[in-house]
């Protein structure tokens, strides 16, 4: 009998350390990032076997930043090489700035 109350205590333990730590990622994710400006070149990030541009990044004085797929960022495809002014959400992962695109422009050079 001992032994089920030590096994119950322990599963009251782990639920709520489940639930704790679910609590605490979520807070992370739902945490608003505010909105930057970045300028810079868009420059090539990915191509496929034939050479085609599927993914870009913003070279810029700040670093390099790494344009998501969401938000407006695969209309930057078309502006490899091209300097752009953008806004948008910055998170980090992995030591790699990402940026999702909410308006961008192209800028004077």
């Amino acid at each position: 009998m001992a032994r089920r109350g030590s096994l119950v205590g322990m599963l009251v333990v782990l639920a709520f350390f489940g639930v704790s730590m679910r609590a605490a990622l979520g807070a992370e994710k739902s945490t608003p990032k505010k909105v930057e400006k970045v300028t810079g070149v868009v420059v090539a990030a990915v191509k496929d076997n034939k050479g085609v541009v599927t993914a870009v990044a913003i070279r810029s004085d700040q670093g390099e930043y790494r344009v998501s797929s969401k938000g407006k960022g695969k209309e930057l495809l078309k502006l490899v090489d091209k300097k752009v002014e953008v806004s948008g959400k910055i998170r980090e992962g992995e030591g790699k700035k990402v940026i999702k695109i909410m308006e961008f422009k192209e800028a004077a050079n």
